[in-house]
């Protein structure tokens, strides 16, 4: 029997015969081979993107067309992307979907036998890894600085707030304050209910609220936006990170994570998830950084997760304001 990848190698290339992979991948996962034809169709996907920039909108679109479709839509990841059912993608169940948590298993549950084995098959991707070190690196954090003597932590964009579960610091109430900030009620209610008993509060508010100087929240020792930034123009962008410097403390810090400029998930998440972010690159978060007060930035690191997946921007503010001086970025 031919394998997904001797079918391609003896086709016409794949960028040219827009088609026939579609096709491909549907036969093969109505076979019931599910690891090699995703694996390639998401290969498939990112070359398109990367190398016929000009016709992958369109394309994009024509998938949606394809009787691939179907199949794939029966994995409740990439249906609720595409369905949006808070309005938008990316929702805070998509991300307990990747951790396995909260409503995943009832997902699995209700899904066709196809749909779950694409369902579990998508954990296994770079964006769902990236996704769940970005979780573990958060609640590194969050222990070091309560390790360093920080008592207070903001999260904008909270979601569910699940990497509380992997915090000792939490845990054991080293935190005086922990405050999960959204605009999205229903994340902010799963907060109250799964957390408040370790200390977390929630605030309901929007990103335009704490540019417009209307959310007033204080200051913190460190403060986060794990996912919002893949949402945000670079204005935007330029103006948040501001203002979440101005609500980090003297000798506190703050992280920006982004999803990186060529991450591999990226075709797949524009055509059939209809999912599409703002990427960075080094240079992008860099701009971030030269748009804060010179004198006040102590020091600050720009890196990766190991699937090269997510960029982080990591910012430590100078416990006394003093003249500027040499810095690692």
């Amino acid at each position: 029997m031919q394998t997904l990848a001797n079918i391609l190698a003896t086709s016409n290339p794949p960028l040219v015969d827009f088609k026939r992979t579609l096709d491909i991948v549907d036969e093969q996962l109505q076979a019931g081979r599910i690891a090699q034809p995703l694996d390639l169709l998401f290969e498939d996907l990112r070359e398109r993107r990367e190398e016929d920039p000009q016709d992958w909108a369109s394309y994009a679109r024509s998938c949606l067309g394809h009787p691939l479709r179907s199949l794939l839509h029966q994995d409740p990841f990439t249906y609720r992307a595409f369905a949006k059912p808070r309005g938008y993608a990316g929702d805070a169940v998509m991300m307990d979907y990747i951790y396995g948590l909260g409503e995943a298993g009832a997902a699995a549950r209700g899904a066709s036998p196809l749909g779950r084995a694409i369902f579990q098959h998508m954990d296994t991707r770079p964006s769902a890894k990236a996704v769940r070190y970005r979780r573990r690196l958060l609640a590194r954090l969050v222990d070091q600085v309560a390790g360093r003597g920080g008592s207070s932590v903001l999260a904008i964009a909270a979601g569910h707030l699940r990497e509380v579960e992997l915090s000792q610091a939490v845990r054991t109430g080293k935190l005086q304050e922990y405050v999960a900030f959204d605009q999205d009620e229903a994340s902010l209610a799963v907060v109250a209910h799964d957390y408040a008993h370790l200390g977390v509060r929630t605030m309901p508010g929007s990103v335009r609220q704490i540019l417009a100087g209307k959310a007033q929240l204080g200051k913190y020792d460190f403060v986060y936006a794990a996912g919002l930034y893949d949402y945000l123009g670079e204005a935007a962008a330029v103006a948040l990170t501001r203002r979440m410097f101005e609500m980090t403390r003297p000798g506190g810090s703050m992280l920006i994570p982004n999803f990186l400029v060529g991450a591999r998930d990226t075709g797949y998440m524009e055509s059939f998830m209809d999912w599409h972010l703002v990427y960075r690159d080094h240079a992008d978060m860099q701009s971030l950084v030269n748009a804060l007060p010179r004198g006040e930035v102590a020091d600050c690191r720009i890196f990766d997760d190991p699937d090269n997946t997510i960029t982080f921007l990591l910012v430590s503010k100078v416990a006394v304001v003093s003249v500027p001086t040499e810095r690692s970025c």
